[in-house]
């Protein structure tokens, strides 16, 4: 049975150069009266079933019968499998995966839509929302999945290599606002020009790593979105670990100003068995039972972790000339990429 979609929406996919192929997700026109707006569909497993329709903030709107779609260049796409979803930064490009793993495909998994949702409902509130959990679960490959929807030059992505301060934060947004002349040296002064140059256009702050942050960098943070006005106050999001979580969560004045919590946890062992086999084709027909071991072992349900597996994997085959991955490669990449001591206790632990 079909959900039931928007009043005045058509089963039908208008202006095929709207498509834009990503793996297996398209993007496209998808007609409601005499609107047409950018959607994102999935096809369905099986051919025929028809295509699940999204908005491009991750939420879903319903389902719709099965169509024909065709890329920018004409060509019929016929393929109906898989569960993926374009992706890019947000200048544009495709967010690398880690270790540049070759033919990974980005896995539309519960916790990306969910992300997309969050962040697009930040924007439009111009809010300060948090999306915090430990290291290679994705967090920062979501905001990029995101933020592609968002014109690249009002997107300000600030990562710092280590523990910044006010200081550093106030360098950074006059680097990428391309402000002209130099940095004013005093404090003060620096603020009133930075709140200036924000108010000008609807900015997006990502600040990435944000478990790095101490109070003050939220405060100063804060302090530039408190004095932001109407639709161009600017959106921001903290991407970080725990720490991140803590810090904001533990002081009210900051707590009380974040609009959306998310957090990020590693995936189910059911999830594992529905999205790796998508994740990069040389799962795609890998035993569950394979999975199953090699996520238990050293997986741990992360997508970062099953990017080094899986690099491990590729170069075994490689010099073994294997064509398929078995239990005998399996173990050999584990023993790579897990600790040796994390190995040790985990077995006195049995």
């Amino acid at each position: 049975m079909r959900a039931e979609l928007p009043p005045g929406t058509h089963p039908r996919l208008l202006r095929p150069e709207g498509i834009h192929w990503r793996g297996r997700l398209y993007h496209a026109s998808w007609i409601t009266g005499q609107v047409t707006a950018q959607v994102v569909v999935r096809p369905h497993a099986s051919p025929g079933d028809g295509i699940d329709v999204y908005h491009p903030s991750g939420r879903r709107l319903g389902t719709a019968l099965p169509i024909t779609l065709a890329s920018t260049e004409g060509t019929p796409m016929t393929d109906t499998t898989g569960t993926e979803t374009a992706a890019a930064d947000a200048s544009g490009a495709e967010p690398d995966f880690y270790l540049n793993l070759a033919d990974a495909r980005i896995v539309a998994t519960e916790a990306l839509l969910e992300a997309g949702e969050n962040i697009a409902d930040t924007i439009d509130a111009r809010a300060m929302s948090c999306i915090y959990g430990d290291a290679g679960l994705g967090k920062t490959f979501s905001v990029l999945a995101a933020l592609k929807e968002v014109a690249a030059d009002l997107v300000l992505f600030l990562q710092f290599r280590s523990r910044p301060t006010p200081r550093d934060i106030r360098h950074e947004l006059f680097t990428l606002l391309n402000l002209e002349g130099k940095a004013p040296t005093h404090p003060s002064e620096f603020d009133q020009l930075l709140k200036r140059s924000l108010a000008r256009r609807p900015y997006v702050l990502a600040f990435d790593e944000a478990q790095q942050f101490s109070r003050e960098c939220f405060e100063f943070v804060r302090h530039l979105w408190d004095t932001g006005q109407g639709k161009n106050r600017p959106a921001v999001l903290f991407i970080g670990g725990e720490e991140c979580y803590k810090t904001l969560y533990n002081d009210p004045a900051l707590a009380s100003r974040i609009y959306i919590w998310q957090e990020f946890t590693p995936m189910e062992p059911d999830e594992v068995l529905k999205n790796i086999p998508h994740f990069h084709p040389l799962w795609a027909n890998t035993s569950p039972e394979l999975i199953n071991y090699i996520d238990q072992e050293a997986g741990a349900g992360t997508f970062r972790m099953w990017s080094k597996i899986t690099h491990h994997i590729l170069e075994g085959m490689k010099r073994r000339g294997l064509d398929e991955v078995d239990e005998t490669i399996a173990r050999w990449a584990i023993r790579r990429v897990r600790p040796p001591r994390q190995r040790h206790r985990r077995d006195e632990s049995r």
